[in-house]
C-alpha cells in the first residue's frame, strides 16, 4: 500500500489515505486525479495501463488500486 500512497503524494494528493473509500464516487478524486494516477502507475512499472484497467471503479480505494494492479502487471 505504501507503494500507492507514493503514487498519490506524487500527483500532489498526499490527502488521501489508505483508510477511504469511494475516492471517484463521492468526488474525492476527479478524472484528472485518475489520470495522473495511470501516468505514475505507467512511469513507475515501465509499461502501459491497458485500457480494460482504465476504469472509474478501479480507483475507488488503494485496495481496489491494489486488485487493478496485481491483474495489470503480471506478465
Amino acid at each position: 500500500m505504501e507503494e500507492i500512497k507514493q503514487f498519490f503524494i506524487n500527483i500532489g494528493r498526499a490527502d488521501v489515505d489508505e483508510n477511504m473509500q469511494n475516492l471517484v464516487s463521492d468526488n474525492i478524486i476527479d478524472s484528472l486525479d485518475v489520470m495522473n494516477l495511470i501516468n505514475e502507475i505507467e512511469k513507475h512499472y515501465n509499461k502501459t495501463l491497458e485500457f480494460i484497467f482504465k476504469r472509474p471503479q478501479n480507483f475507488e480505494s488503494f485496495a481496489s488500486i491494489k486488485q487493478m494492479l496485481e491483474l495489470a502487471m503480471k506478465d
